[in-house]
């Protein structure tokens, strides 16, 4: 099994297959087979077909999934200690007391719950928010409190328990700050039971405080303000030029992160375009004077705001969010590169208030970073999002050099690909954090243990196909754009080692295999195929097909009218299926015996399935990206391992938070 992305995008990949008559094992496009009588006959052989095409019997199940992937809807942390943390998402509060590895619920809420802040002073305060409405807890977690104001809550910041700032936003146009949304300042002095509107000279962006009395403001227009009585008076420290390149989402260009009553930081996003945004980061070590520590310039958005000069780059080509630890002069700032896809997110950090800076390597597995939150200098946590509002909890121990997932899940669950062999033996690659990590299941899915390491690219990892034959033999794909290039290695010892074949070869390289022995390497352009289990391979052309009611530019219908698939009793409805449901797309065709066959649907949000040798077929909506190893026992990689004991009437999710 693949995962949910296509290996190729846009690519009409050709389902070919290769020898092997009167089959009655596993048969599968991506992932795993049993045994298969082997053919020494590499050349096609042309089936007889008839004139028209059949009318398969085709029947609608919706897909009945059990639970939600764990993780959904997380947008933001906050820890106080190695210990004990919070998290908030979609109406909910969550709390942790050991690092990460099992949160249980301090709050609900009835909206979703978008930032988490904890008071300067006391780590009892803790404040989340979300469209209009402040939690606030004086107790850490125990008890919360609840209060609205007019407009959508950008910000909350708690310099004691009792005084505190909130930034509200929504859509406006004050007069000379047409470009920008209207940003409100509100103060508390009990702790957050009543807030009161503050003026300011520009509309508000962000608010930091580093100690009791002393905070920091920026405004709209790049005004950096400071105050050293509780918000009382404020007086302007700085301005810095940019402007506004995400006024639209109601997100703060200057974005201020104080670590004492010193030091504190301005994360400055200035022009955006070409999924791009040039950003600059400015320091204060005395409060008043402030310098460029960071920047990074782009070709779609342009230089780095605020005229920095020559300072080292930012990670990425796109800032993410920043944390500092308090009372010290350590940052970190999480870089993305948007334009790249998921698992671009890298750090930097500094532990001499910006003088110098460590560059750490992507993250391997990470998605978009949503939120971080570090204690110390080498510990802390991050927040990130792979798609479709899952989130993971990443944890690094040595200052964002590697990490590891603590949560929702702390031992390790593949995330990449998985093969199953049989209904309990499995095999997966890739964790959060690790794209090498080689996982093995003896129970379908529900613990994985992680066995070795498989090679990964020299110029990245990209994406990954597994293809287990056997428990001893399989293979993995690699693509990567850069250069455009496809690696495929095979091991026969289950992983424990692997070798780089030299062929085949090319981008975009899909494997397909249906049986032990026969199998398939094919991309847009090229066809390799082998009979002896990928010992050696030769070049397939193909011609135009031989059905007279297809296009002669499907090659796709020649590889599946290779010697041996015609003979099995569904290949004439799988053709017609593929053409009538999927307009000709051979994305993924799996086959598990001679009865059991299925192939994406048209919307690519389901599947269509036979058990019965293509008489019948059933077209089951909102699972994708399938892989049986017979009629009944299936999976599926959405947000979460899927597996199904039904032939895919219901799912639920195979791995659990914990073991």
């Amino acid at each position: 099994m693949t995962k949910s992305r296509p290996l190729v995008s846009g690519l009409i990949v050709a389902a070919i297959i290769l020898s092997g008559c009167n089959q009655s094992t596993k048969t599968q496009t991506s992932h795993s087979t049993k045994t298969q009588t082997k053919s020494n006959q590499p050349a096609a052989v042309a089936p007889k077909s008839s004139s028209t095409p059949s009318q398969p019997i085709i029947q609608s199940v919706v897909a009945s999934i059990h639970g939600q992937p764990y993780g959904k809807g997380l947008q933001a942390v906050r820890f106080v200690s190695s210990t004990t943390g919070y998290m908030a998402g979609n109406g909910i509060i969550l709390k942790t007391a050991d690092g990460g590895q099992i949160f249980t619920t301090a709050a609900h809420a009835s909206v979703n719950l978008t930032g988490l802040s904890v008071a300067r002073t006391t780590t009892a305060t803790v404040a989340a928010w979300g469209n209009h409405s402040i939690l606030v807890s004086h107790n850490s977690g125990s008890n919360w409190s609840a209060s609205t104001l007019p407009h959508t809550v950008q910000q909350v910041d708690f310099a004691t328990s009792s005084i505190g700032f909130a930034i509200t936003g929504h859509q406006g146009s004050p007069a000379g700050y047409a470009a920008f949304p209207a940003w409100v300042l509100w103060r508390t002095i009990d702790g957050g039971a009543h807030w009161i509107q503050v003026p300011t000279s520009s509309p508000p962006a962000s608010i930091s405080f580093g100690a009791a009395s002393v905070g920091w403001m920026s405004t709209a227009n790049g005004d950096i303000f400071r105050t050293v009585n509780s918000g009382q008076t404020w007086s302007l420290v700085t301005q810095i030029p940019t402007t506004n390149a995400e006024s639209t989402s109601l997100k703060p260009f200057v974005s201020l992160h104080a670590a004492s009553a010193q030091i504190c930081w301005a994360l400055v996003v200035g022009g955006s375009g070409m999924n791009q945004a040039s950003y600059s980061v400015f320091r204060t070590t005395n409060g008043t004077n402030w310098s460029p520590v960071l920047a990074t310039s782009t070709a779609g958005a342009g230089p780095a705001p605020g005229n920095p000069g020559k300072v080292p780059p930012g990670p990425g080509s796109s800032p993410g969010p920043m944390a500092v630890v308090g009372g010290s002069s350590s940052a970190v700032l999480a870089g993305e590169c948007r334009a790249c896809g998921f698992g671009t997110t890298s750090v930097s950090s500094t532990q001499n208030a910006g003088a110098s800076w460590n560059n750490f390597p992507t993250i391997q597995n990470g998605g978009a970073s949503i939120s971080m939150s570090f204690v110390s200098p080498s510990e802390g946590w991050l927040l990130d999002s792979s798609g479709a509002d899952i989130f993971t909890l990443l944890q690094t121990l040595d200052g964002g050099s590697t990490w590891k997932e603590v949560y929702p899940m702390a031992h390790p669950h593949p995330v990449n690909s998985v093969s199953f062999v049989n209904a309990q033996v499995g095999y997966g690659v890739g964790v959060p954090g690790d794209a090498g990590a080689l996982l093995k299941s003896d129970n379908g899915g529900h613990t994985w243990s992680e066995i070795g390491h498989v090679p990964t690219a020299a110029n990245g990892f990209v994406t990954a196909q597994l293809v287990f034959l056997t428990e001893q033999h399989g293979f993995l794909v690699y693509n990567s754009p850069s250069p455009n290039k496809s690696w495929i290695y095979e091991t026969n010892d289950g992983g424990a080692s692997w070798t780089l074949l030299k062929n085949p070869n090319g981008y975009g390289v899909s494997l397909t295999f249906t049986g032990t022995q026969d199998g398939v390497a094919f991309n847009q352009t090229q066809h390799w195929a082998t009979t002896n289990g990928g010992k050696t391979w030769f070049q397939v052309h193909l011609k135009s097909p031989w059905l007279p009611w297809l296009p002669a530019s499907d090659p796709a219908v020649a590889g599946l009218y290779l010697a041996g698939l015609a003979h099995l009793t569904m290949a004439k409805t799988l053709t017609d299926i593929v053409h009538s449901q999927n307009s000709g797309q051979y994305d993924q065709i799996g086959f598990a015996g001679s009865q059991v066959a299925w192939t994406p649907d048209q919307s690519q949000t389901g599947f269509l399935l036979t058990t019965d040798g293509g008489a019948k077929w059933s077209n089951i909506h909102g699972v994708s990206n399938v892989d049986f190893v017979n009629g009944e026992d299936g999976w599926a990689l959405s947000g979460g391992l899927l597996r199904t004991t039904n032939g895919g009437k219901t799912w639920t999710y195979a791995s659990h938070p914990t073991p």
